[in-house]
């Protein structure tokens, strides 16, 4: 053959998978807007809520973008004193640091919108979630139905999209990522492909702790199953040392900014409390939501106890037909790991309340890695077995093609099986389709421009604020007006004796009580010992009315500034009057 059509010929080909690839790419940009929707009308000032009962997690992760931004912009000085939880060191590590949102820095630095840079990243992740998908699953040289398909349903997956409230769990794409590359590991060892895993496992651990650790916890056992015919090879162990050189490299300062954050906290929870965060066997037979494709058993009000973790019964029905068609296939290694991370997720999502024998296998993992004895939702294991049960279902849809291929000598039955496949992955697809997203808009800056134009004034390096009401509920609920006084800050930088994240400081916890009876008691005694004087009041609540009714009988309190439109007041302590 003439060697410029052998090159002519590799061209095309080149060119058509270049064009598959980005045909993909914007079919699931187009799904990750549609399943989010209105969010894409409303992106500039709202916020998705998913499931959440209130805008307190997400108001928090828009003030961690905007801190993550602020810190890149200044070489990452000062990256975990973060200014909350005024004068605590270290506040930035009480919570997920979610270090690769800075991603979305140059939206804030260009337009100084921080929801737009929040909202350009979550569907940047749903984005994502579908089209890594759908390529792992290309390269396990599946036809492009069920590839497609199966990016499909790990974009819709119920699980995730009930979430979108809790930014850093919707993004799943680094998971896939990993268990991709511990199979090229296990099939042949090198060290590319150790390096390759271990910015893989980086990459889930810098998105989303959470993921992060449980993902290793559930690949433990079936990755030695998958590297055991390795494991007297000297290229396995040059393997996986690059492999966790490379995660090192890349986790070791937020690894060791979290361990100094737990030590100084000193918290451990208690057994029974993750118990109640646990799993049971009947959570899986939950919907997220209610079928539009088939009757749902049991229960969907929010009056039923537990934890919805079904991701759909046809998805279900699919992924055993996967499993079966796969292990009796040459991909039954690659089928082993994912059955075995998934069955290992499982039970680990039953936590403190799994015993096998004489051993909580879960209980292991509290006393023995690091982490997981501040791990409070154990439940969200689920995630992984959801995500591995919609990886099958493709390979189900695949057999099902497999299946009308043999049957070359009828074509009617083999264009049936094709018809039969897409209609099974449509519906599994929309068989728990999200429905329209719950917005939340913040009053914007615009709104309180006077009292924050007031506070830039002010130099906020000698100035914290303590901003009321304080919350003093443990419920997410009441630490909406803390994590709205946070998303304020991002405006007028002054550190906040306010805050909200996974974990408190103990002087914040003693401080609730002192604070929801300001300005009397020791509260005022309390602030100055902290070197704190200005205080922001909502007039509108109930303790804002109560300090406008004190103020002008108490001489330790100025007030120094009105914002009407905003209902915001300011106030000074004066020291000498104490």
């Amino acid at each position: 053959m003439d060697p410029s059509g052998t090159a002519a010929v590799r061209q095309a080909r080149l060119s058509g998978r270049a064009c598959r690839t980005i045909l993909e790419g914007c079919l699931f940009l187009l799904l990750a807007i549609a399943s989010t929707w209105p969010l894409a009308r409303h992106g500039l000032d709202h916020l998705p809520l998913g499931t959440e009962p209130a805008a307190t997690v997400p108001l928090f992760n828009v003030w961690t973008v905007w801190w993550n931004s602020e810190r890149a912009a200044a070489a990452y000085r000062d990256y975990w004193d973060a200014p909350i939880f005024y004068p605590a060191h270290g506040a930035f590590a009480f919570s997920e640091p979610q270090p690769l949102t800075v991603v979305a820095a140059p939206i804030i630095w260009l337009t100084g919108n921080r929801i737009l840079a929040y909202n350009a990243l979550l569907l940047l992740a749903l984005w994502m979630n579908g089209w890594i998908a759908c390529r792992v699953l290309r390269t396990m040289h599946l036809h492009p139905l069920p590839a497609i398909a199966g990016g499909a349903f790990v974009s819709l997956l119920p699980l995730i999209h009930s979430w979108l409230g809790v930014l850093q769990l919707v993004p799943v794409f680094g998971i896939l990522l990993s268990i991709r590359a511990l199979q090229l590991v296990g099939r042949r060892p090198t060290i590319a492909r150790g390096v390759r895993l271990g910015l893989s496992l980086a990459l889930t651990y810098l998105l989303c702790s959470y993921y992060g650790l449980f993902l290793i916890a559930a690949l433990v056992v079936p990755g030695l199953w998958l590297v055991a015919p390795h494991l007297k090879s000297r290229r396995l162990w040059l393997s996986l040392g690059a492999g966790a050189f490379v995660f090192l490299f890349c986790c070791l300062p937020v690894l060791l900014g979290q361990a100094h954050a737990l030590t100084a906290t000193s918290r451990t929870l208690d057994h029974s409390y993750l118990a109640s965060l646990s799993a049971r066997p009947t959570d899986y037979l939950k919907p997220v939501w209610p079928s539009p494709v088939l009757p749902t058993p049991g229960e969907t009000g929010d009056n039923n106890p537990g934890y919805r973790l079904n991701c759909g019964y046809l998805q279900m029905a699919l992924a055993a037909i996967g499993i079966w068609a796969t292990l009796r296939s040459f991909r039954r290694r690659w089928a082993g790991l994912l059955v075995g991370t998934g069955a290992v997720a499982l039970l680990l999502s039953f936590g403190p309340t799994l015993k096998i024998g004489e051993i909580r296998p879960y209980l292991l993992l509290v006393e023995g890695v690091p982490g997981f004895a501040q791990a409070r939702n154990v439940f969200r294991f689920a995630l992984l077995t959801n995500l591995m049960v919609a990886l099958f279902a493709a390979l189900g849809l695949q057999s099902l093609l497999i299946f009308g291929r043999w049957l070359r000598k009828h074509p009617p039955v083999r264009k049936a099986c094709l018809i039969m496949a897409t209609l099974l992955g449509l519906a599994s697809a929309i068989e728990q389709l999200p429905p329209a997203q719950p917005l939340y808009q913040p009053p914007g800056s615009s709104t309180d421009s006077g009292w924050i134009e007031y506070l830039n004034t002010i130099p906020a390096v000698d100035e914290p604020v303590v901003c009321l009401p304080f919350a003093y509920k443990p419920d997410v609920a009441s630490y909406e007006r803390q994590a709205l006084w946070m998303y304020w800050q991002t405006f007028h930088e002054h550190p906040l004796v306010n805050g909200y994240s996974g974990f408190f400081p103990l002087h914040f916890i003693d401080l609730k009580w002192p604070m929801a009876a300001f300005p009397t008691g020791d509260s005022v005694y309390r602030l100055h010992r902290l070197g704190v004087e200005l205080v922001v009041v909502n007039r509108n609540s109930p303790q804002g009315a109560f300090v406008q009714s004190r103020y002008r009988d108490d001489q330790r309190l100025e007030h120094i500034f009105y914002d009407d439109s905003a209902a915001i007041d300011i106030y000074r302590l004066h020291p000498s009057a104490l």
